[in-house]
């Protein structure tokens, strides 16, 4: 008898063949939809919504270490640079990343994934620690049990960080999307990267890391009791992936950096941006599990191979 899941992904050319019913799972019948956004999909799936969802690797990660028994897949959908989301007020004179250390600069949540990698970035790369700056959140985290550190403050007026930064009272944010929190342009709010194509290609050239903001998760029993179930979701996860991934290679928008051409993206990426499996992503989940517990997002050290089941087959190892 098949199996029958219930399943909530992030619409994307990478997933929509798997909503749509047009790439199916062997051996299951799936109830899928679009989840409204990764945040609702995150505090749902903590509460065991769906047998499988697209969910945010900070929360994942956290619930992992708290024994919440959700299990990973190699599989990794949402991926973006940090880099546009990072922008400043115009009279705060920041003209690198590294003149935020000692300023005040929002956050949506500090502990989102974005903002994870944002602190990563700026620590290993410009060498401003964590504590030399003034964060300011504007938003409830996830999970109740997550405190903020010292350096860090929520503002409860229930505006955003780019309010914030518009009434002068932080200095720069740190945000998921492109504009830092959205809205419309502001000629008082400046980017800091300037030159967002080689900003982002430099980065990836230096690093070798493009982040991982959401990954596929599902019941940890679920994978125990079906564990072949575990393959024919990666399978068909890389089927709708090769069915939606020449159309964002091809939409300037939708490309990793978009500020270069579908063949740049290709060669840089060596064909593939968004390599499923855990060897071909080892580099980016150990250098994230690393800094998430030097942060303090995780209390302990948290290993890549014990986030995904034994179960998973030879090509997604």
């Amino acid at each position: 008898m098949a199996a029958e899941l219930d399943v909530s992904l992030i619409q994307s050319p990478l997933t929509a063949p798997i909503i749509s019913g047009q790439v199916p799972v062997s051996g299951a019948t799936i109830k899928a939809k679009a989840a409204p956004s990764v945040n609702t999909n995150s505090l749902e799936m903590l509460e065991y919504k769906y047998d499988v969802a697209e969910m945010s690797l900070a929360t994942f990660t956290k619930a992992r270490e708290l024994g919440i028994a959700l299990i990973a897949l190699p599989i990794f959908p949402g991926r973006r640079f940090m880099q546009p989301g990072v922008q400043a007020s115009k009279g705060a004179n920041i003209k690198d990343p590294s003149d935020l250390r000692g300023k005040r600069v929002g956050l949506p949540q500090f502990w989102m994934t974005s903002s994870v990698w944002h602190r990563l970035i700026l620590h290993q790369t410009y060498g401003v620690a964590q504590n030399e700056v003034s964060w300011v959140t504007t938003a409830k985290e996830r999970l109740g049990s997550l405190g903020l550190p010292p350096e860090a403050r929520m503002d409860t007026s229930g505006r955003s960080a780019r309010d914030l930064l518009l009434a002068g009272e932080i200095d720069a944010v740190m945000g998921a999307g492109p504009r830092g929190e959205g809205g419309k342009a502001d000629d008082r709010i400046v980017p800091v990267f300037p030159d967002l194509t080689k900003a982002e290609r430099e980065y990836y050239e230096k690093s070798g890391v493009f982040p991982i903001a959401h990954l596929i998760v599902m019941k940890e029993e679920l994978a125990i009791q079906n564990p072949e179930l575990v393959g024919s979701l990666c399978n068909a996860f890389e089927q709708s992936k090769s069915i939606g991934m020449p159309g964002m290679l091809a939409n300037t928008e939708e490309r990793p950096i978009p500020g270069l051409s579908e063949a740049e993206n290709k060669t840089l990426f060596d064909g593939d941006p968004w390599k499923y499996g855990i060897e071909p992503n080892r580099k980016v989940l150990e250098l994230f599990l690393s800094d998430a517990r030097e942060q303090g997002l995780v209390s302990r050290p948290m290993f890549v191979d014990r986030l995904f089941p034994s179960s998973l087959t030879s090509a997604f190892r």
